[in-house]
């Protein structure tokens, strides 16, 4: 049955809802550390959507091989990179901080798209990417002055990559959307356990292990399959505007749980970013307008 644009809809929001809880499933264990987390983890999602693939394409996985691309590869090991980048930052800041310089990513992939597809930004594109850039600079200032000024470096790394991911993805002349999830869980697993092994090793819990594993089945391999294939019935801007659900939920479960709250410099300048990509994706979504205007 083909997807409809209410079910593709409910399927981004439900996407969403399963992002959010990725720092509460990192502030449950207690023995992991980023790397031994990232470790499990990735091999949890890598191990969990390699059936998927084999499934679609019928067992044979030399055919999948034979189409991927370059801007796939790419695109995987950005998607490694960001994975590594927020498990690593939960470390040092808390989940809003994390999640509002998030909300920057339609706006990166506007400029990313600029620069490697020539698909010129609108007027609304600047303006909403000028009001971001006032909530970085006051998210960062608030950051310098609570002592995590290099942790944003961390940080600054997963809107970019948002960006430089989606627009890699729409560069590639055929559609494999799992190939980047695949790279990307065997990379950061990869990643964590080469860290791991050389640092503290894997005295841990089993109980944290099953977290892990489980963190990287429901919140990557589960909703990012479902979450490729509402593209096909739900436009871009729509999309953003519902996954959205992540950064709102997000922060209120860790809050709900640890009682960890933001700092007001990070609801401030989230507040403003929010609103900035809010408002830029509520234009885009006017037929009359288009955040970015053909490719020259």
């Amino acid at each position: 049955m083909a997807l409809t644009h209410r079910s593709g809809a409910l399927l981004v929001l439900a996407s969403g809802v399963l992002f959010s809880f990725g720092s509460l499933f990192f502030r449950a264990t207690q023995t992991l550390d980023a790397w031994q987390y990232l470790t499990f983890r990735g091999y949890g999602a890598f191990l969990a959507i390699l059936p998927v693939v084999w499934f679609q394409n019928r067992g044979r996985l030399g055919t999948v091989v034979t189409r991927v691309e370059p801007a796939h590869v790419i695109a995987g090991l950005v998607l490694t990179t960001m994975m590594v980048a927020f498990i690593v930052a939960l470390t040092h800041t808390d989940t809003a901080f994390i999640l509002l310089f998030q909300t920057a990513g339609p706006i990166s992939a506007a400029v990313f798209s600029w620069i490697m597809l020539r698909e010129r930004m609108s007027r609304d594109a600047r303006i909403a990417a000028a009001g971001a850039a006032v909530g970085i600079g006051i998210m960062v200032s608030g950051g310098v002055d609570a002592g995590v000024g290099w942790a944003i470096l961390i940080v600054m790394i997963i809107p970019v990559g948002i960006g430089l991911y989606s627009t890699l993805i729409r560069s590639a002349a055929t559609a494999e959307p799992l190939v980047p999830v695949v790279i990307a869980g065997f990379g950061a697993g990869t990643s964590g356990l080469v860290v791991s092994v050389a640092g503290s090793g894997f005295d841990v819990a089993g109980r944290d292990v099953t977290i892990a594993l489980l963190a990287g089945v429901l919140l990557i391999a589960l909703p990012l399959p479902f979450f490729n294939h509402a593209q096909k019935a739900v436009p871009a801007p729509e999309a953003t505007l519902l996954l959205m659900s992540e950064v709102v939920l997000g922060p209120l479960w860790v809050w709900l749980a640890y009682e960890e709250q933001p700092t007001r410099a990070t609801l401030v300048g989230g507040a403003v970013m929010l609103a900035a990509v809010v408002w830029l994706t509520q234009r885009s979504m006017n037929p009359d307008r288009r955040i970015r205007t053909s490719r020259g």
